[in-house]
């Protein structure tokens, strides 16, 4: 009977033996496909920054231009008021009407 009870519990460590080692077999492949989707979701990561860092680039081209624009403006304005021909201010001293 004793012989009995050893085969039991030499079939059941063998069987637990197999599992863990099959579980092992399996925790290394899901680690792979792990790896292998982050390495996408990194790839797809510096996609987005690189189209991010190109519309930034555009966005300060388009500002400096803006800038550039209002600057202009700016200059024919200032120009405008300096010119002894346009319109007197009521409130000037030298204002004849």
């Amino acid at each position: 009977m004793s012989d009995v009870f050893l085969g039991v519990i030499a079939v059941s460590v063998l069987v637990m033996a197999v599992i863990q080692v099959a579980g092992i077999i399996l925790a290394a492949r899901v680690a792979r496909r792990v790896e292998r989707i982050a390495d996408r979701v990194e790839q797809g990561v510096d996609k987005v920054f690189a189209g991010l860092h190109g519309l930034t680039e555009d966005a300060a081209r388009v500002a400096s231009v803006f800038s550039g624009v209002l600057n202009i403006f700016r200059k024919s304005r200032s120009r405008d008021d300096k010119d002894p021909g346009s319109t007197a201010d009521p409130d000037d001293p030298m204002f004849i009407g």
